[in-house]
């Protein structure tokens, strides 16, 4: 039914530019859930900042933000994020939070304007459904997301599609020199991504995130 949907809205209205289709919360929505479950948390008006710097850190962090994505991938609404230039991170996510094999490899949220940086043969991949080569004097950036033979599949992040996870990404460019941080899907293994509030609320109680940058606000473990 969804894919019927989209194709005629295809012919109507022309091609979707984004994915972010699914539901999305108010502020004053996740508070209310933040108050049920009696959470300390703080509020913030630059939860980007923030993000980033935790992530430079070397924090694990559950990000919620915006409508949820429509499709297979977590595309920077319904993530989890680790600092790709730390080489266990991979190892981190897979053991304490995914609980899945160890070879199994993440992918890379690049800027689009650093791609041809990171990306041999670089082209915009917003979709994460492409693969590509790290060029050689980027490899030792990204040791924490790059796959045994040198690969990655990317989602470049373009400002005008996702300006908070756009935002985010700049910032810990500044604080580290790396335009890229590590995606992946905001659930654990046999589970469906996070939809809701209280979905990922759940979640970062049942695995090993140190926090959840959910709307404006931040929870802690620590």
């Amino acid at each position: 039914a969804l894919g019927a949907a989209i194709n005629l809205s295809h012919d109507w209205k022309g091609v979707f530019s984004h994915v972010y289709l699914g539901p999305g919360y108010s502020e004053d929505e996740i508070r209310a859930v933040l108050e049920e479950y009696k959470l300390s948390y703080s509020e913030t008006a630059n939860i980007e900042e923030r993000v980033a710097g935790l992530l430079a850190q070397e924090n694990l962090v559950g990000w919620f933000q915006g409508r949820m994505e429509v499709g297979p991938r977590a595309l920077g609404n319904r993530t989890i994020l680790a600092n790709p230039i730390n080489p266990d991170a991979k190892d981190r996510v897979n053991q304490y939070v995914k609980f899945r094999e160890a070879w199994r490899p993440f992918a890379p949220s690049i800027l689009q304007e650093a791609k041809e940086d990171y990306l041999v043969g670089a082209a915009d991949s917003p979709y994460m459904i492409l693969s590509f080569d790290v060029p050689t004097n980027a490899q030792p950036k990204i040791p924490g997301v790059l796959h045994v033979d040198g690969t990655v599949r990317a989602q470049t992040v373009a400002k005008d599609a996702n300006p908070r996870y756009w935002n985010m990404i700049k910032a810990f460019e500044a604080k580290t020199g790396v335009p890229v941080v590590i995606n992946t899907s905001y659930n654990i293994k046999g589970e469906p991504i996070v939809c809701t509030p209280r979905d990922a609320i759940r979640t970062f109680f049942s695995c090993g995130l140190d926090y959840l940058a959910i709307g404006n606000f931040l929870v802690s473990k620590k």
